[in-house]
């Protein structure tokens, strides 16, 4: 069931719960979630923020862990470690992220070190039948192309700011789409939203994040969700509660399973 306790649940599908900027509020944030019925898939950066999410779900079940080594981190990458991790852990992973490429960041990490460490990860994922989350800023066109190489039905491309072609493209694979608050004020974004597939939609903050237009320079936190879904509601030109209902289903379908069970009590 989607309602508890009289209350519509919703799913931020890409936040980073122990990003050291979140650590005075998380126990707020925790509470406030737990509260509104939020579900949390908490992404990693690195293998420590990886270990630090499993203790995180160890407290809470409702925080969905995601273990993997972002493309910035991409030189401190380790394969027998996260392999490792994976296999000892794999009964509380519920997928893979945030990996993929950043070509904005190629000054700091060649490609070509971002590039061997997602296609590790990415074997690993296929093995493993999880999920992916994935980073794509400026790389969309190499992101899409080795995804194609692997078989991995489960695909979100997070804060996917690609052009039409490239969404059009993904969508062709399969791939899941999630959106942010940048929907909230930006005209480029709605356009691209209003062309992704409704099955396919996805809602997330990206939390820390510190947003200059409409947010005020205040950093993200999961309360940010209710925003982001009103406006989609408006989007697709349906209620608040279908519009919630699709987000949830969307996010089961991507998770592979039921977000649910005694987590929220």
């Amino acid at each position: 069931m989607l309602e508890l306790s009289g209350m519509l649940s919703l799913v931020d599908a890409h936040v980073h719960l122990v990003d050291d900027e979140l650590k005075p509020y998380l126990d707020w944030i925790i509470s406030s979630c737990r509260l509104r019925n939020v579900i949390l898939f908490s992404n990693s950066m690195d293998f420590v923020s990886s270990k630090l999410n499993l203790d995180l779900f160890s407290k809470y079940g409702f925080v969905k862990v995601f273990v993997g080594v972002h493309p910035w981190c991409a030189p401190s990458y380790s394969a027998t470690d996260f392999e490792n991790l994976l296999k000892e852990n794999i009964g509380f992973i519920s997928g893979v992220g945030e990996i993929g490429l950043d070509g904005k960041y190629n000054d700091v990490v060649p490609i070509a070190v971002q590039r061997k460490v997602f296609e590790d990860q990415l074997a690993l994922a296929e093995r493993y039948n999880l999920p992916v989350n994935v980073h794509s800023r400026r790389a969309q066109e190499d992101v899409l192309e080795i995804l194609s190489s692997y078989k991995i039905s489960r695909i979100l491309l997070h804060w996917f700011s690609g052009d039409e072609r490239m969404l059009k493209k993904g969508l062709d694979m399969g791939c899941f789409f999630s959106f942010g608050p940048t929907l909230v004020y930006s005209k480029s974004t709605r356009k691209l939203f209003q062309k992704c597939n409704v099955s396919r939609v996805l809602v997330e903050t990206d939390s820390p994040v510190a947003y200059g237009v409409c947010f005020e320079g205040y950093t993200s936190s999961p309360m940010l969700l209710s925003s982001i879904v009103y406006v989609i509601a408006n989007l697709f030109k349906k209620s608040l509660e279908e519009t919630l209902n699709i987000i949830w289903e969307n996010s089961e379908s991507y998770l592979g399973g039921k977000l649910l069970g005694d987590e929220m009590s």
